[in-house]
């Protein structure tokens, strides 16, 4: 059998993407705005986003699925 705490951290991690996932596809603009933070460059990159929340969708599509496969991995019998 698998170490059952990699497996938590592993499904911990796929349910903090699935999470941001879903509210990258809800308010991607917000979103975005909200992490306009930090260094010019992180600063940067989330007017970039903010200004282009189709492309942040399709980012969101992207780490949901990740999210799920990676959650549906941990479920996964040896």
């Amino acid at each position: 059998m698998r170490d059952p705490w990699a497996r938590r951290a592993k499904e911990t991690f796929a349910i903090l993407t699935i999470g941001d996932a879903v509210i990258e596809l809800v308010s991607p603009k917000e979103h975005s705005q909200l992490w306009e933070a930090g260094p010019e460059w992180g600063r940067r990159a989330a007017r970039f986003f903010a200004r282009n929340p189709n492309l942040m969708r399709l980012i969101g599509v992207g780490q949901l699925a990740f999210g799920l496969w990676l959650a549906l991995r941990q479920y996964q019998e040896d």
